[in-house]
């Protein structure tokens, strides 16, 4: 069986119209250093950083790491992998399938309890046979069987040059109170309500800043050992205190619907991210799922998180080499992949043509491990 080596290296960045962001990934323990995060606070939901080596830094030679924002190759790879999952339903004759096939092909199957199961060469491969999306992304072999090791390497989207992120902020508010008119929109019962909520709201403000002030002035009273003055300010404390929870409790919260929100870490639009995807070894029928996946994702481009704020929309072009054949693939978001070079375009046809013939009538049964 003729074997393919694919070699994709380019670029990947958001559209002109767009941004990447990630969910927030700085782990509780990792301190919020000035050396990685210059601007923004704890709660801002950050890009993943990496130490990168530069000899050159805005034609100065600096010669020094730096730490600077990527994006992750388990979002691209994940968007990749979901894509080629959704190419291999769309082949199967059952209009549905379970949820054991749906966790291995989507993320490469659950772990469960028990005994380890043994290793057996002969099934694996006839597994890698019979499900090319397994051989290419990796998975179980069973449960408590050993892992099947993809053939596919998707690398992380590195940056050439260091930058600061921009970060995304905003300002959550109270609908009716940013348009007053919204209230005519309200049954009666409702806009009482909203009105004790509001002025409920209001008094939680007003609450929480005299205890703030009086817990400033208990430090002060206890550090100058002044009994009676940190006596009365206790007290009234206290009974603030117990003002700010009723008032609370109307109002349904003691943080304020109107807040500034810390936002999110972004990559600016069209800044070019250097990337790589690596197919070792490939079948003719696993190279078709790949090219087959990356028609599938072109349509819908999305990576990351935030797209609900228009983040996600991803861009990609890449210099194809496999073996003697060389070209190019462009990646247009929502319509398809364009691929450059004759050699290299009858090649992904001949190869998706293999892949859909081999696939042709699948089932659920022959898509798990046996």
């Amino acid at each position: 069986m003729e074997q393919y080596t694919v070699v994709m290296h380019g670029i990947i960045k958001a559209d002109e119209s767009s941004m990447l962001a990630v969910a927030p990934i700085r782990p509780e323990y990792e301190k919020n250093t000035s050396e990685k995060y210059t601007q923004g606070d704890g709660n801002t939901a950050r890009l993943p950083r990496m130490a990168k080596f530069f000899d050159v830094v805005d034609g100065n030679a600096v010669h020094k790491m730096e730490y600077v924002p990527y994006f992750p190759a388990s979002s691209i790879r994940g968007a990749i992998r979901r894509a080629c999952r959704d190419v291999v339903f769309d082949l199967m004759t059952d209009s549905k399938w379970g949820l054991e096939l749906h966790r291995l092909l989507t993320i490469g199957g659950v772990s469960t309890s028990g005994p380890e199961g043994e290793i057996n060469i002969g099934a694996i491969q006839a597994l890698r046979n019979r499900n090319p999306l397994i051989s290419l992304f990796g998975a179980t072999s069973g449960p408590n069987n050993p892992w099947i090791a993809g053939f596919l390497s998707i690398g992380h989207a590195i940056p050439s040059a260091p930058f600061v992120p921009p970060i995304v902020t905003g300002v959550r508010t109270d609908p009716v109170r940013r348009n007053p008119q919204e209230v005519t929109m309200l049954d009666e019962a409702s806009a009482a309500a909203l009105d004790e909520i509001f002025n409920a709201g209001r008094q939680v403000s007003k609450l929480k800043r005299q205890i703030d002030q009086l817990n400033t002035d208990l430090k002060s009273a206890k550090k100058a050992n002044d009994s009676v003055k940190t006596t009365d300010i206790t007290a009234q404390i206290t009974d603030l205190t117990e003002k700010l929870s009723d008032a609370a409790a109307k109002s349904g919260t003691t943080v304020s619907i109107q807040l500034p929100l810390s936002g999110y870490e972004v990559i600016p639009p069209s800044l070019p991210l250097n990337q790589r995807i690596v197919a070792r070894s490939v079948s003719l029928v696993e190279l078709g799922l790949l090219v087959a996946g990356l028609r599938r994702f072109a349509k819908d481009p999305l990576l990351g998180a935030h797209q609900a704020h228009g983040c996600g929309i991803a861009r990609g072009q890449w210099d194809v080499t496999i073996g003697d054949t060389v070209g190019k693939v462009i990646l247009e978001p929502f319509l398809d992949i364009i691929v450059e070079g004759d050699a290299l375009s009858d090649l992904f046809i001949h190869a998706e043509a293999q892949f859909k013939t081999s696939m042709a009538g699948c089932t659920e049964n022959s898509l798990l491990p046996a």
